[in-house]
């Protein structure tokens, strides 16, 4: 996972597809706005007996939505996501304290 960091200087969107929003550069927001005018919402086929999953189309139309936001309208949590460590890097902590083996 990425370390979650407020970009500086980057023009920002939020883009919302159906009823979830996702804030990213705005560039990238067009991009995938544009890509998702031609798609069609699916709900799973519960109901399917066939081994092979199936799927409903949807009659109500996707609603997307592309708004540009200033830096100073993003907030980020306190407790930003950030990569576990890696553990091949982690370096080894030797003691000089003698240990005793025992049985």
């Amino acid at each position: 996972m990425t370390r979650v960091t407020k970009p500086k200087n980057v023009p920002m969107a939020i883009l919302s597809i159906g009823y979830q929003r996702y804030v990213m550069p705005s560039a990238k927001a067009m991009k995938v706005a544009e890509l998702m005018q031609g798609a069609v919402s699916v709900d799973y086929d519960y109901r399917a007996t066939t081994s092979t999953s199936k799927y409903i189309v949807q009659d109500e139309e996707l609603r997307i939505a592309f708004e540009l936001v200033r830096a100073d309208q993003i907030a980020m949590p306190e407790s930003a996501i950030e990569p576990a460590p890696d553990p091949r890097q982690r370096t080894a902590q030797l003691t000089h304290e003698p240990r005793r083996l025992t049985r």
